[in-house]
């Protein structure tokens, strides 16, 4: 029997019960993957990320949800970085080699800022299908990444959504986003839904703010942004867009500490 130091961490919180859960396992090297995808089956968190010490003292990064392995998850990298600095009283800048590529996160007390690589927008006609996932007036619809996101007219419409996952589970292989300008502090809004990947609802995704970061960028003028992630757990995110990268920032704290027996 192996045990295993297991980290729950709640990303984008400043107080347990917020932001976006994620489990991080640090390991000398990966499980098989069969391991390591139960592992993330019986957390049954939107993600569990494993991390490796690299030799040249960077980091491999890889992360699962309960149903499949993905290519980039913000949230779980900052709780990654927030395990590595408070459990293990490792130094910043952590660099992570990922999927996606290279990910770095340095900390700016109380955030962590992950600096990741743009995800370009793509304008693509609404659908009907789109339509009638999200039955509300509608203004636009772009591909970025692997994902789909659609824009609404008002926050209210984002916040009073009420999602059929049946209907939001064709429109993308990937993720389905919402979003919508802010108001007050806020500069734009968004919900996130990934059915296609085990996640009905993520509670604040980092990696969709690779995208809306510079998308709203471009439409408000603006290269520092603040952004809301409108789902019931709820995160704010700060955003800021830099050439060939964009910053996602928020704070990070620390639900559970355990040991899994596999």
């Amino acid at each position: 029997m192996t045990e295993l130091s297991l980290y729950q961490v709640d990303a984008f919180a400043t107080q347990v019960f917020e932001g976006n859960p994620a489990a991080v396992i640090v390991l000398d090297r990966f499980l098989d993957d069969s391991v390591m995808q139960s592992i993330g089956a019986e957390n049954n968190l939107a993600e569990t990320a494993f991390c490796v010490l690299r030799e040249d003292g960077e980091y491999d990064l890889r992360w699962f949800t309960p149903s499949v392995e993905i290519d980039f998850c913000g949230h779980a990298t900052i709780a990654t970085a927030h395990v590595l600095k408070e459990a293990l009283n490792l130094s910043d800048p952590f660099v992570f080699h990922a999927k996606i590529g290279r990910l770095r996160v340095r900390v700016d007390d109380p955030d962590y800022v992950l600096e990741a690589p743009i995800a370009e927008a793509k304008e693509v006609e609404l659908s009907v299908a789109m339509r009638q996932a999200f039955p509300m007036p509608l203004s636009a619809a772009f591909e970025a990444g692997p994902n789909l996101y659609v824009v609404a007219e008002t926050v209210a419409d984002i916040v009073n959504f009420k999602p059929d996952f049946s209907a939001i589970l064709p429109l993308s292989n990937h993720g389905v986003g919402l979003t919508a300008a802010g108001q007050g502090d806020y500069d734009f809004t968004s919900r996130f839904f990934v059915p296609a990947e085990g996640i009905d609802e993520d509670a604040v995704t980092g990696s969709a703010h690779a995208a809306l970061g510079p998308y709203w960028g471009n439409i408000l003028g603006k290269r520092k942004m603040l952004a809301r992630q409108a789902s019931p757990r709820g995160g704010d995110l700060k955003v800021s867009v830099k050439a060939d990268r964009v910053e996602i920032a928020g704070p990070a704290v620390t639900y559970l500490r355990g040991t899994i027996l596999i």
